[in-house]
């Protein structure tokens, strides 16, 4: 008779069980384990018996029976798992308000910083001291920038645009700059077959999404190692569960990104996508990388799956569904600022200091700057002379009057006047709004020269 063989994990809780039945500590014996069946799957069993005593206690026969309860467990595991994912949505939908509603304030500072910087930068003469010390505060404010996309990404808060991105040529782009920085004693190879696979996304995010999983990569393999990055079409013909996520049938793009680092510890793994958490000495990570993919990948609609072992590394694949094909950008020369002609327009701002750091932009492109730090006060200016302005750049985040309601009070007066929505904290919800009360156009702050001049030339150019 061919023996039983118990799964390794259990085999001593099992006998455990047993022991202390037959010493007579328990009333009777029960427990749950899994034995190999013959196509070599386990099988989970709910064991269950007692043993039937002499005169002196001592045990002379056992009657006992084993139910199969394989489908109960796993209805179980995916009940745990699907009760996990929705903690996690939640813990990351609740930590992403709060992070958006910081970086939204953070933007305010941020955009003076940056706009003085970039107008100090300007006139400063080419070599001199003074021009080295801007260039190193440009620098860090580029950091900040940066960090605070970060946030504003992992909070899906960003104003990123849904195009189709050919995704291709954004991992070559992230491996190109990936090489130039590229430690000692790590060798990277790369087999990229999606050719012009479209994700409809923005190609910041997918950018994102990439170069903090390479840059995880490279950290995990601190004594060298072999960086792995396939990107690959796959044609899923049914529902598939990873890690992260569920995936329904369609065509998809799968990016995998492995190394052969240390790997990951169970208790780490369980907490890897949390805001916040690393295992990164102070002052080295900020904890956003893995979050902020998370919230990417999941509002483009894919998924995540992570495999990992001690001693042989980590493998992350990222699925993002694909909507037929795109082709690979064309590289864009370096153009002058388009400059304005005297047209007179109206900043509004809550924050006195972005409103004059706007009009000196403005000013300096050719136009007539008209600021107000009051949406009161702006809207009593627009009606007294509504004839005045010839397009307005309003903040979105004020007190009395929010932007879409002053946009909208403007339209009333004047339904054809050009509207420049501004945010720090926006979404898909205002993007609808901006919409529906016709904005021309909606910026994220904190505002560059460059983004600022071509936003406001492309609108006046519209109306003409």
């Amino acid at each position: 008779m061919e023996k039983t063989v118990v799964h390794p994990d259990d085999l001593q809780r099992r006998d455990s069980a047993l022991a202390a039945h037959f010493e007579g500590r328990t009333p009777r014996y029960e427990c749950e384990y899994r034995v190999r069946m013959p196509d070599g799957g386990w099988c989970w069993l709910h064991a269950r018996g007692r043993c039937l005593r002499d005169a002196a206690g001592e045990p002379y026969r056992f009657v006992g029976s084993a139910i199969d309860v394989s489908a109960q467990k796993q209805a179980q595991l995916d009940k745990e798992q699907l009760e996990g994912q929705l903690r996690q949505s939640q813990k990351m939908e609740a930590i992403g308000t709060l992070a958006g509603g910081i970086a939204h304030d953070f933007n305010n500072i941020l955009g003076a910083i940056l706009g003085y910087g970039e107008l100090a930068h300007q006139h400063c003469a080419e070599g001199s001291p003074l021009r080295r010390y801007l260039d190193n505060v440009m620098h860090a404010t580029g950091r900040a920038k940066a960090l605070v996309d970060r946030i504003l990404g992992f909070s899906r808060s960003g104003l990123g645009e849904r195009v189709p991105v050919n995704v291709q040529s954004v991992i070559e782009e992230t491996l190109e700059l990936l090489q130039a920085s590229l430690p000692s004693g790590i060798r990277v190879e790369s087999r990229l077959a999606a050719d012009n696979a479209a994700v409809i996304g923005d190609a910041t995010h997918l950018h994102q999404v990439a170069m903090n999983l390479f840059t995880n990569a490279l950290q995990a393999m601190e004594n060298g190692g072999v960086l792995r990055v396939v990107l690959e079409r796959v044609a899923l013909g049914q529902s598939l569960s990873l890690t992260r996520g569920t995936l329904a049938p369609g065509p998809y793009a799968r990016l995998i990104v492995s190394d052969t680092g240390t790997g990951i510890p169970s208790a780490v793994l369980e907490r890897v996508f949390d805001p916040f958490f690393t295992t990164k000495g102070v002052g080295e990570g900020t904890g956003l990388g893995l979050s902020l993919v998370h919230g990417i990948v999941t509002d483009l609609g894919g998924a995540i799956d992570v495999r990992t072992r001690a001693g042989e590394g980590t493998s992350f694949e990222i699925w993002l569904p694909t909507a037929g094909e795109a082709c690979k950008p064309a590289a864009e020369a370096v153009q002058e600022l388009p400059r304005g002609n005297g047209e007179t327009v109206m900043i509004v701002d809550d924050e006195q200091a972005l409103v004059a750091l706007v009009e000196e932009m403005l000013a300096e492109l050719g136009y007539e700057p008209v600021g107000f730090d009051s949406s009161t006060a702006a809207l009593a200016a627009f009606r007294a002379t509504p004839e005045r302005f010839d397009l307005i750049l309003t903040d979105e985040a004020m007190p009395d009057l929010i932007g879409t309601e002053l946009a909208r009070h403007f339209r009333k007066s004047q339904p054809d006047i050009p509207i420049i929505l501004v945010s720090g904290h926006g979404g898909t919800q205002l993007a609808r709004a901006a919409a529906m009360i016709g904005v021309n156009e909606l910026l994220c702050k904190p505002l560059q020269r460059r983004e600022l001049a071509e936003a406001v030339a492309r609108v006046l150019r519209a109306v003409q």
